[in-house]
């Protein structure tokens, strides 16, 4: 699968999951006339989620499976955050790098908006997907998780990112090194939903070089205040 068709697939994933948590249930007919697929397309799709238990078949009615349980919390945080882009826009003027917008899903996140991208060659891209206990936008979610959830996700051994963790949701901010991209620096701040979960987080990423030169705790305290408006 090339990089295209796998950004055009978790798109696709995603507008599905959303029609179908925000109808309660839907038919691949209705799923059709949604999102304007094919019935060949919304069949691939559908097998592929009901088989991953993100979609169950209830007689012909698809319904959020057990491993999107806590789903409808991201789903309502994905609308409510992509209904709110044009602050993801400003604050990347105002820092002057790629800004982006991540949501969580289960033990993953994915990118969902980046803005002022083509002007670095930014190493992010809509359609990108990491685990949470690898990506810095990833952590700061986690961060807020529940303690329970949170045990669940990373265990209570790994001193390392416990340690990480407790200090992203002290600063409410993480700043931290692309492992895919190690020319990279992440920061990293969470959007957060009523109950104090952050089911979204939004990220800037910077060359190493810059950011050595830069204020980070100043860019933090800008994604801060920026995620703070899209709550």
């Amino acid at each position: 699968m090339t990089d295209g068709d796998r950004i055009a697939a978790t798109k696709t994933a995603f507008e599905l999951l959303d029609v179908v948590y925000e109808s309660g249930g839907a038919s691949a007919a209705e799923l059709m006339d949604a999102t304007g697929l094919s019935r060949g397309g919304v069949y691939k799709h559908l097998r592929t989620l009901v088989e991953v238990g993100a979609l169950a078949n209830r007689d012909g009615v698809y319904e959020l499976g057990p491993t999107v349980a806590e789903y409808g919390v991201a789903a309502s945080a994905s609308h409510a955050v992509l209904d709110q882009t044009d602050a993801v826009d400003r604050l990347a003027r105002s820092i002057d790098a790629p800004a982006n917008l991540w949501v969580s899903d289960g033990e993953e996140c994915h990118c969902r908006y980046t803005a002022n991208a083509d002007r670095a060659a930014s190493p992010r891209a809509v359609g990108d997907s990491e685990r949470l206990v690898e990506s810095p936008p990833g952590k700061v979610m986690l961060a807020r998780l529940p303690t329970r959830r949170r045990t669940e996700l990373v265990g209570t051994h790994n001193e390392t990112l416990l340690s990480q963790l407790e200090t992203a949701r002290e600063r409410q901010f993480l700043e931290e090194r692309l492992l895919s991209a190690p020319d990279w620096v992440s920061i990293a701040a969470p959007v957060l939903a009523p109950g104090d979960d952050a089911p979204a987080a939004i990220e800037t990423v910077v060359p190493s070089e810059r950011a050595d030169r830069i204020d980070v705790t100043t860019i933090g305290e800008s994604l801060v205040e920026t995620a703070a408006e899209m709550q």
